[in-house]
Order: structure tokens, then C-alpha cells, then sequence
């Protein structure tokens, strides 16, 4: 067995294992003819002589030395090569299996559209092979890939020593607690920060505190994302608020600052607004009253197809184009609620024309006509135009702020100045009045809004009142972080206009803030002043402060981006994917280019070097019936 390492016995019978690998990795060249009972294991004889015999035959043939160069070229794993022993065209179907399975995962697509879309593009012309054609298949080759890929990523940024902030949050979906984790951080290594989804992981054990920390903690190890590296690598991570993340004795944060001390935490600023969106209504009592105005719209709309479609035919009549009214200050975002205060401000003229019409229709009960009069009543009043262009002038410029906030490209000092900005705007408005407050009155005073007769009647919502409990709310729940106030002096807008004031601006921040990075801060001082005073920006420790300052996060928006494109996936129809699939087909889908600049030779390769077979290998078992039956139809059709 020495003399030959090939062989391998099975049930007192001799195979070899060169010719087993190569049989599987490859179909057999013409003119070479692989025996089958070498490569089962099968091989007999009647006595030792006659075996001999049989060993050198199957030594000296041309099959067994085919297999022996591929099993030497596999050992020095020099896989490009392999292109050379294998035809391009057996190369080519493998590469084609596999950019069939990396589109399914961009576009979101079942795996059982595999086999559909193999079909189409042989009837195109293309050479698919027959093994690659199932669900599973498409998941393996989405898996492999996702995994490579990650892999690559994760040693380019331990190569280049970047930092790395984390964002998390958990949420479920049909009956599953699912935990999704994102990381921040420079990915070439000269500045280029983006955000990376990283896993998707399943909390099978609650979404206590402890389990997300297991979790996260799991989910980076097996990124290779280990302790060492993150203890000097990790500087931030930003949560949405809740308790089982920002808790003060036990909270996922806690206990990852015992590991990590220098860790820094973020509340989601996005989540911030909604938290002074809400604050602010509650101040102002009048703003219950055009709430559960909104709402009933909603239901009344909504819930009735009949109302929905008689209120379509009214904005036919008044030839405008109809807007869906959808709920207001719920737990979305606030660019929802000012999609649905904009609806209704467009849609005007037919609610308005849709309620007489029903408050005068006898086929309707006389309950029903006094609730449609009562509604128009509402609708029709000077006071309800007055709200609800104070409404859409104010929701208008938070949800301007809210996108602002929830760019992937968004700093803390970006964000504290979007933050600045919207306060300035409001108190202007509050004094000046904003664009649909403008419109208003210019039609009040005229009696009418969007060529709609109104009565006189008081509004419900302060104005004054509402603009500045939203610009106290603002300032109360979105004040500058200390890590903010310590960024600020890499971002020029906010530096002084004067040189005096100039000169030592800010170098107590980048002290600290090289400090707490690691930094020599001497040198973090003197490259700052370097920029600031003689518009160099070349020291090296000033690019790490200001890659730095771009890799924290402001919000947690990313992670509700994930959980979207896990709900698009994971649909109704789909809701029992593994978990391992679910991930690697996120990953792909949020992380990987394009189709058109996907390169699957590499991913071919290392398909290969695990051990898989090409899409030419013939498939093992019975070959599946899948002969159709033809309809007579189909002959004058085509």
C-alpha cells in the first residue's frame, strides 16, 4: 500500500481513489475510459498474482495517470491550471451554474427558479450542463459564494487595521426572533467607510439581553472578527434605544464595554426624532383632534372598497391624480405621516366631493348620511385647512431631517448639523409661516381651498404652540453626544470664521479624541493644526481621526433596511428558509455588485478545491421524469 498510495480496500476488494476524485470532479476526455469497479471500490481476484496483475494494468493506463495529474495539481493547489486539464466549455457551465444562483440571490428569486432559468438560457443558447439545476444547488452555490465573500472583506479590513463600528437590532417574523447585525468600516484602506451587512442570526432562546450578547458575540467570531482584534478595532455601536440593548445594569451595551472598555454608544438618532415627533403632539392638545380626523379617513377609505373606489371616480371628476391616505403617527417612520398629511391635502377636492355626494345619497342609511355630513363639515372648515397646512409645513421639514438621518453616508456631525438646521427653519416658521401655510391663507381669503367652498371655524392646533414645542422637543431629545461635541473640529463648517478664533480651535477635542483612539496625540494636534491653518491635510494620524469620525455611526437605519429586505425574502410563501440560507442570500443581495460585475472564475475555483463537481458531472441515482404532456393548442400557437 505504500508502493502505491492510491489504492484504498473496501470489503477485501481494491479501489482507487485517484480515479474516485477525478470521476467525480470531471467527466471522462475522449478516449479515456475510467473503470467503474476501480473507482466503486470492486476490484477482485482469485488469487495475490492475479491481482498484482491487475494493480500495474490500472497503474500503466492512460485513465489512472489523468487522475494522478489532477490529484498532484490539487495537492499544490495550483486550481487555474486546472482550465488547462479540463475543456473551456466544462469550465464555462459551472461558471454560468453559478451566475444563474448569484441572480436568484440579487433579485430575491425562490431557488426553485433554478431549474426555470437553467432551461431559459439553454433555449438561448447557453451551455448549462446537467447537474446544477435544482433548489439545492442554487442554496449551496449562494451559501459558497456569501461565505468567500465575507471572508475576503473581513481580511481586507484586519489587513488594513481599520476601525469598526457594529449596529444591531432584533426583530421577528413569523414566530421567529431574528437578531441582524451590521458593521461599519473602511474597506480598501484609504478612506472608503461603508456600511456591511454581516449576519442574520436566529434567537432561539429569547431576546433576553444575554442571548443577543451570545449571539453577536458567536456571529463575530465566526466572521473571524475575534476579541483581540476588536478590542483595538472597535470603537462604536449604535442601538435603537430599547431597554434589552441600552439597559443600565444588564443591556447588550454593558456588558460588551466589559470586554470592550473604549466602546462608544450611539442611540439611533432617527429613532430620536420619532421620539420628539411624538413628545411634540403630545403637548399640544389640538393635535388629538386632527389625529383621529386623519384615522377615520383612513378607515373610511381604507377598510370599504366602495368608499375607496367612489373616491377614485370623485378625483376623476376634479381630474386630479389620487394619493393613498394611509395611517398617521404610528410607529413608522415620520415620512410616512407626511406622505399621508400630503394626501390629503392633494386629494382635497374629491374627499370633499366624494362626502356630499354620500351625505346625499339616499341608499345610504340616515346614520351614515349625518356621519358623511359631519365629516365634510370637518374637512370643509376653515380650521381643518389652518391645521393641516401647519401639519404639512412642519411634518414636511422632519421628514426632510428624518432621510437625512437615515443616509448610509451620514456622519454624527453631518447629522448634528441636518439637526441645527431644521430648528432654524422652524423657528423661522414659526414667525414667518412656512410655503402650505402661505397657500392657505391666500385661499381662506378668498373663502375657498382647491376650488372647495369652506366654512369659518377656529383651528385646533397652536401654531406658535406646536412649532415650538417640536424645536423644544428637537433640542431636548437630540443635543450634541460628548463624541459629537469631540468630532465636530474635523468637520470645516463648523469652525470659526476669524483666524484668532481659529488658531487654537478644537485642539482640546482632537487631544481627546486621538486619546481615545489610540492616537499620539501630539502629532493628532499638530496635523490639525496643519489643516486648519495651512490647508494641509496630509499628516497621517489627522486621515485616521477623519476616517475615524466617518466610520461612527449616527443611527441604526441600516438594520431596519435589513429587516425589509428580510421580510421581501423570507415572504409568506417562503417562511420556513434556514437561517443559514437566509443569511448568505442577504448578503449577497445587500453586499455584492451587480451581475455584470461578477467574476465567477474565483468562486469556480474554490467550488472545486471543497470538493464540488462540475455542472458537466453526471448526476448520481435515477435521472427525474419530468416529461410534460403537450397540449394540441400549443401546435397553432408557435
Amino acid at each position: 500500500m505504500d508502493q502505491y498510495p492510491w489504492l484504498f480496500v473496501k470489503d477485501n476488494k481494491l479501489g482507487c481513489t485517484a480515479c474516485k476524485e477525478a470521476k467525480r470532479l470531471f467527466t471522462t476526455q475522449k478516449g479515456v475510459q475510467m473503470a467503474e469497479e476501480w473507482i466503486s471500490g470492486g476490484v477482485g481476484g482469485s488469487n495475490i498474482r492475479a491481482m498484482r496483475k491487475k494493480i500495474y494494468k490500472h497503474r500503466d493506463s492512460l485513465a489512472h495517470q489523468k487522475a494522478l495529474g489532477i490529484e498532484k495539481q490539487r495537492e499544490k493547489e495550483v486550481l487555474p491550471n486546472m482550465a488547462a486539464t479540463v475543456t473551456a466549455s466544462l469550465f464555462e457551465e459551472t461558471a454560468n451554474a453559478l451566475k444563474t444562483a448569484y441572480f436568484v440571490a440579487k433579485e430575491r428569486l425562490a431557488f426553485t427558479k433554478m431549474s426555470c432559468l437553467v432551461s431559459l438560457q439553454e433555449t438561448n443558447g447557453a451551455k448549462m450542463g446537467q447537474l446544477h439545476r435544482s433548489d439545492h444547488a442554487c442554496i449551496n452555490m449562494i451559501e459558497h459564494v456569501a461565505v468567500k465573500m465575507k471572508k475576503t472583506v473581513i481580511s481586507k479590513i484586519k489587513n488594513n487595521g481599520s476601525l469598526l463600528s457594529i449596529t444591531v437590532d432584533e426583530s421577528s417574523t413569523y414566530g421567529i426572533n431574528y437578531l441582524v447585525i451590521y458593521i461599519r468600516a473602511d474597506v480598501t484602506g484609504r478612506g472608503d467607510v461603508e456600511n456591511i451587512f454581516l449576519d442574520l442570526v436566529a434567537l432561539d432562546e429569547g431576546t433576553t439581553a444575554e442571548n443577543v450578547y451570545k449571539a453577536l458575540k458567536n456571529s463575530l467570531m465566526m466572521a473571524n472578527l475575534d476579541d483581540e482584534y476588536l478590542k483595538n478595532h472597535l470603537i462604536s455601536i449604535a442601538t435603537d434605544g430599547a431597554a434589552v440593548m441600552t439597559g443600565k445594569d444588564s443591556g447588550l451595551i454593558v456588558r460588551l464595554k466589559k470586554d470592550f472598555p473604549s466602546l462608544k454608544s450611539v442611540h439611533c438618532l432617527a429613532h430620536k426624532l420619532e421620539l420628539a415627533v411624538h413628545d411634540s403632539l403630545k403637548c399640544v392638545t389640538g393635535c388629538n383632534h386632527f389625529e383621529h380626523f386623519i384615522s377615520k379617513l383612513y378607515t373610511m377609505y381604507h377598510q370599504s372598497t366602495k368608499n375607496a373606489r367612489l373616491l377614485s371616480e370623485a378625483a376623476s371628476a376634479v381630474h386630479i391624480s389620487l394619493l393613498k391616505i394611509g395611517k398617521i403617527f404610528t410607529i413608522r417612520w415620520v415620512a410616512s405621516s407626511y406622505s399621508t398629511v400630503q394626501a390629503v391635502w392633494k386629494d382635497f377636492p374629491a374627499l370633499a366631493q366624494q362626502m356630499r355626494a354620500a351625505s346625499e345619497d339616499r341608499t345610504y342609511t340616515d346614520a351614515e348620511r349625518k356621519k358623511y355630513t359631519g365629516m365634510l363639515n370637518r374637512l370643509t372648515s376653515t380650521g381643518f385647512v389652518t391645521d393641516l397646512a401647519t401639519m404639512r409645513d412642519v411634518l414636511q421639514e422632519l421628514k426632510s431631517l428624518s432621510l437625512k438621518l437615515q443616509k448610509r453616508s451620514t456622519s454624527l456631525t453631518d447629522a448634528s448639523r441636518d439637526i441645527r438646521l431644521t430648528m432654524e427653519v422652524l423657528d423661522a416658521m414659526k414667525t414667518h409661516g412656512g410655503m402650505s401655510m402661505r397657500e392657505a391663507k391666500e385661499s381662506l381669503m378668498e373663502g375657498t381651498f382647491k376650488g372647495v367652498a369652506l366654512k369659518e371655524s377656529t383651528e385646533k392646533i397652536n401654531q406658535l404652540q406646536f412649532f415650538q414645542a417640536v424645536i423644544d422637543n428637537l433640542s431636548s431629545r437630540l443635543p450634541d453626544s460628548e463624541l459629537t461635541k469631540s468630532l465636530k473640529p474635523l468637520d470645516p463648517h463648523n469652525w470659526p470664521k476669524t483666524r484668532d478664533e481659529l488658531i487654537l480651535y478644537g485642539e482640546k477635542e482632537i487631544h481627546e479624541l486621538a486619546k481615545d483612539l489610540g492616537e499620539p496625540t501630539r502629532e493628532a494636534v499638530e496635523d490639525f493644526r496643519s489643516w486648519k491653518l495651512q490647508e494641509d491635510q496630509s499628516g497621517k494620524t489627522l486621515r485616521r481621526l477623519i476616517v475615524a469620525s466617518q466610520t461612527y455611526l449616527a443611527t441604526s437605519a441600516e438594520c431596519e433596511r435589513g429587516f425589509s429586505a428580510m421580510n421581501d425574502t423570507a415572504s409568506k410563501t417562503r417562511n420556513r428558509l434556514r437561517v443559514r440560507s437566509l443569511s448568505a442570500v442577504l448578503f449577497v443581495n445587500i453586499n455584492a455588485p451587480p451581475l455584470e460585475m461578477f467574476d465567477p472564475k474565483p468562486f469556480v475555483l474554490s467550488w472545486l478545491k471543497e470538493g464540488h463537481c462540475l455542472s458537466t458531472a453526471k448526476k448520481a441515482g435515477k435521472e427525474a421524469n419530468n416529461k410534460r404532456e403537450d397540449r394540441p393548442l400549443w401546435s397553432i400557437m408557435c
